[in-house]
């Protein structure tokens, strides 16, 4: 999920709220957390790499949504945009150095989502509705922090899990030199068989989609780093010796430049691989998915966005010399990369607003039940959203999104602490 850090003037106030909400305790809290449950589990991810490898040959289906697809829409929902253009930010303020903390953060993380997906996949009642924090914290007796999550998440949907992410492929046609109103008219209707399927056809679209996007997009970063392999050693010492500013000291700077890695490289980690925020734990309780191996599938979500997506592409950018990535497509490729860009951009925003829709059917399931009502309202919202977002202009959706993305993360950590120890270790 890509953060926009913005210069602070149409949305002061916005931009400050956010700020606060996304300082630098909270990303420390986050990180903190996952620090816990690692040294907990004593290095669950390490110990059980293999076992955690074949948890996606899982093969099982309960004749509805399989465990790999659900594992898929979680992917769907993490691996969006900021996988793409949110390395490129990192790199751009905090320096090579920002990846290096990226990796470490997200290494602890990844024990962070797998004791979110455990507890809510296993705090789910058997034959109810999908399970998310809201069903957590209801049976806490917590039922306002319940609805406030369902809300938070919802709203949500519609920023960054939507706006932000139509907003970036009409971005990437307008270097085309694409109209963004035709853009957002063809993104728009190829929404509207997935929305409308609800959670069943969403997953079976992201068990199609999300394998082939990740791979597509590997493949052509790679081949374009393949040109620039002689720098790979140097990309890589970059990275450490930024990572606590040897190379700044040397050149006479100061400290900051270290501080400005940690703390651009751990946001950028939290706010891309999503863990403690509950919205991967709502597909794998939709999927009917045994606790185990969802905690499993959240460390797979972690690794492949963070350690391979976000560290292709930033090592890509680096090697090459590339301040964005559509630089680097269009220096490489001309405007056929602009071509290959806007098909990456346009299948990872779509596989990314459908997990999002599937994320929201859960949180209107917990807000209104079985009915129809909401659940029509709110496909038909998406889809002009989408249209919305490719043809408007973007900065104080992301500030807002931002701020419900955080009021989505605080009741859902606090219902995984609460629930710490049904954890098996």
């Amino acid at each position: 999920m890509q953060l926009l850090f913005l210069k602070k003037g149409n949305c002061f106030l916005l931009t400050e709220i956010r700020d606060i909400l996304w300082s630098l305790p909270t990303v420390g809290f986050i990180t903190g957390t996952g620090i816990y449950f690692t040294v907990k589990s004593r290095f669950y991810p390490i110990r059980n790499a293999g076992k955690i490898i074949k948890s996606v040959t899982v093969s099982e289906n309960t004749g509805g949504i399989s465990p790999l697809k659900g594992l898929m829409t979680s992917l769907g929902g993490t691996v969006g945009v900021g996988s793409i253009t949110g390395v490129a930010l990192a790199l751009r303020q905090g320096g090579a150095g920002a990846i290096f903390w990226m990796w470490i953060s997200s290494f602890f993380c990844m024990m962070l989502k797998y004791a979110e997906n455990y507890i809510t996949v296993k705090g789910k009642p058997k034959g109810a509705s999908p399970g998310s924090a809201s069903v957590l914290l209801a049976e806490l007796g917590k039922k306002k922090i319940a609805a406030f999550f369902a809300v938070s998440a919802l709203l949500a949907s519609f920023g960054s899990g939507n706006m932000a992410q139509s907003n970036a492929v009409s971005e990437a046609a307008k270097s085309l030199n694409l109209s963004p109103l035709v853009c957002g008219a063809v993104f728009s209707l190829l929404l509207i068989p997935a929305v409308a399927g609800g959670q069943r056809i969403i997953a079976r679209i992201n068990g199609v989609l999300v394998p082939i996007a990740g791979i597509f997009f590997i493949c052509v970063v790679l081949g374009m780093s393949l040109f620039k392999i002689s720098a790979l050693k140097t990309a890589i010492t970059d990275i450490f010796s930024s990572a606590f500013g040897l190379r700044q000291a040397a050149a006479g700077f100061s400290g900051a430049a270290a501080s400005a890695a940690i703390r651009t490289g751990v946001s950028k980690g939290v706010f891309s691989h999503e863990a403690g925020m509950g919205s991967s734990p709502m597909a794998h309780s939709a999927a009917d998915t045994a606790p185990p191996l969802a905690g499993n599938f959240g460390v797979i979500e972690v690794f492949a966005d963070t350690f391979i997506v976000s560290t292709v592409t930033a090592l890509a950018l680096i090697m090459t010399g590339n301040g964005t990535t559509e630089e680097m497509f269009f220096s490489f490729l001309g405007n056929g990369g602009g071509i290959l860009l806007l098909i990456s951009v346009g299948i990872f925003a779509y596989a990314a607003v459908i997990s999002w829709c599937f994320y929201s059917e859960s949180c209107i399931s917990y807000l209104f039940g079985s009915k129809k009502a909401p659940r029509i309202i709110y496909r038909c919202l998406c889809v002009i959203f989408a249209f919305l977002g490719c043809v408007g202009n973007i900065e104080t959706v992301w500030v807002v999104s931002d701020i419900f993305n955080a009021l989505m993360l605080f009741p859902n950590m606090y219902a995984v602490i609460l629930k710490r120890k049904e954890l098996p270790f």
